[in-house]
């Protein structure tokens, strides 16, 4: 019986091998930076979170007549400083708005086949191509294997 699960673990592992190599092999292409478009930013505001907050620009785009829409984390040490503690919340937003204006156009590249997968700014890495196309495959791989590999455990120590 272990080995049956075992060959399951094997073929499964490899199973998710080829799925996030066939979507890493579709999306590579968009480290190219072929497919752009220009964004425009909606909302700048400052996200309250658990040990601080961030603050978030808000942007939309459009591919092929569908609106599309997503957000990022500019570096606030960028803009204020590291050490600068006495700039209250008010201000910080007021900085950031300023430096996006509502309107303010984003570079953001899209994959051609799923346009909600984009990166702002610049055209992705390899790795960030990689890792939007290995997600999925391999939460999926760990979903399976783990619950596997206890009922493998299982039947060994019962054996003994």
């Amino acid at each position: 019986m272990i080995e049956l699960i075992f060959a399951a673990e094997i073929v499964i592992a490899l199973v998710a091998l080829l799925w996030s190599y066939d979507r890493y092999a579709k999306r590579w292409i968009a480290t190219r930076g072929n497919d752009v478009v220009i964004g425009s930013v909606n909302h700048v505001g400052y996200v309250a979170g658990e040990g601080g907050g961030s603050i978030v620009v808000s942007y939309g785009y459009s591919v092929d007549g569908i609106r599309y829409y997503g957000a990022f984390n500019p570096d606030m040490f960028e803009e204020i400083g590291f050490f600068n503690f006495k700039i209250r919340t008010p201000e910080i937003e007021a900085i950031f708005r300023e430096k996006y204006p509502k309107g303010y156009e984003v570079p953001v590249y899209f994959f051609r086949d799923a346009p909600a997968e984009h990166w702002v700014n610049e055209a992705p890495s390899k790795s960030a191509v990689l890792w939007k196309a290995s997600w999925l495959p391999l939460l999926v791989l760990m979903l399976t294997l783990l619950p596997l590999g206890f009922v493998q455990l299982l039947i060994t120590l019962s054996a003994k």
